[in-house]
């Protein structure tokens, strides 16, 4: 199979004849499906390259970290188990392509029809390898902020666990990890409508500076009264009013760290606000949480593990 028709299908233009041609390759046997992979394999490793290919198209993974550092978000083609059926292949007529960015990083990535992604720590967003062509579907376990292209023509879906958003052109943040039974949406330019995972009735529409948020059943909406707290994609950690669970919870993500908690009612503590930056580190900002709240902390020496228990 020609490199450049691979590549040109890894970014997302090609044609529906040629994706059909490449799946039929693909699929008639082994050796083929391990050379896809190669290939897959190496058109990934690219996008993390310093800006050589600046002149491609579209589907580039960027660091913005700042001073340099790259994101070790990895990149994971969904093969396996779906050359079942000529007939999915082609209704599908596309394999679906999947962004993971570990715990303690941030990635940026933007997709085919310009639309901007920022990705927080432990996040994954998934979509179909000619996304923008008849639609515009990405799911989501995690936390993202979009800039979505406008398309009036098709519409833009995020899909989560608990619930779906659906948008034309906007700027929003989605907060949804699977399994945490947590889905929070803010809404920063634009209007969005929000769903139930599995159905077409809209439980809510936001008008800019509204905050929507489903907690196991139990929804809420009210007016935000700042966007600090989505300065994470800034590398800015602010909580307002924040519980210190769910502090210890994020700061798990933000920096790779296993937090144990000696007694349950530490947890029991009044919400915590305050404004850290990144490079502050957890140390800092966990002594500086206990100026107010008493406790003490300990590391372990691999600086993985954090012991939290009473003063």
């Amino acid at each position: 199979m020609n490199q450049e028709l691979l590549y040109k299908y890894f970014k997302g233009t090609t044609t529906i004849e040629e994706e059909k041609r490449i799946l039929d390759w693909v699929e008639a046997s082994e050796e083929n499906r391990e050379a896809f992979l190669k290939e897959r394999m190496m058109f990934d490793v690219a996008l993390f390259s310093d800006r050589q290919s600046a002149g491609k198209k579209t589907f580039r993974l960027a660091p913005i970290l700042k001073w340099g550092i790259r994101i070790a978000a990895v990149i994971i083609v969904g093969v396996c188990g779906y050359f079942m059926t000529n007939d999915y292949l082609y209704n599908q007529a596309s394999l679906p392509q999947t962004v993971t960015v570990p715990a303690g990083q941030r990635a940026q990535i933007t997709l085919a029809d310009g639309t901007r992604v920022w990705l927080n720590a432990q996040s994954t967003l998934t979509y179909a390898s000619n996304f923008g062509r008849g639609e515009r579907n990405v799911e989501l376990d995690g936390e993202a902020y979009f800039e979505v292209a406008k398309n009036k023509d098709i519409p833009f879906y995020v899909h989560t666990e608990m619930n779906k958003v659906k948008v034309v052109g906007t700027s929003f943040n989605v907060c949804a990890y699977a399994g945490s039974k947590e889905f929070e949406t803010t809404l920063v330019e634009g209007i969005v409508d929000i769903y139930p995972a599995n159905s077409n009735k809209v439980i809510t529409r936001l008008q800019k500076e509204e905050f929507f948020g489903n907690y196991d059943g139990k929804c809420k909406k009210v007016i935000l009264p700042s966007y600090e707290y989505l300065r994470w994609k800034e590398g800015l950690y602010c909580f307002d009013d924040v519980p210190f669970s769910c502090i210890l919870t994020k700061l798990e993500m933000y920096y790779n760290v296993k937090i144990t908690v000696s007694d349950p009612k530490l947890l029991n503590y009044d919400s915590c606000t305050g404004k850290f930056r990144e490079q502050d580190g957890i140390e800092h900002i966990l002594r500086t949480i206990s100026k107010d709240h008493p406790f003490e902390f300990s590391i372990n020496e691999e600086k993985d593990s954090i012991f939290i228990y009473e003063k």
